[in-house]
């Protein structure tokens, strides 16, 4: 599956929100969930400029979900108990 990036000016982004719209709630979730996982990975290689990108795209997936009416939550990465 492929991950949301959105350029800070991205003359393509209502043709992105549109796809987003008409995604069945899974595959909505489903994107969410490998975009923010690219996005933990261009932090830890500190690629800045991706990590913008692809969390321009994790909170329109985020904001479009609301506005049909569901939530997607980001989740807090689990710590191991010693």
């Amino acid at each position: 599956m492929m991950v949301l990036k959105i350029d800070e000016a991205d003359q393509d982004r209502p043709k992105k929100e549109a796809l987003l719209k008409s995604l069945p709630e899974p595959d909505l979730r489903a994107l969410y969930e490998v975009t923010r996982a690219a996005a933990r990975r261009a932090r830890a290689a500190n690629n800045m400029e991706e990590l913008f990108r692809l969390v321009r795209g994790t909170k329109t997936i985020q904001r479009i979900a609301g506005e049909r009416g569901f939530i997607i939550r980001a989740r807090l990465p689990r710590v191991a108990s010693a």
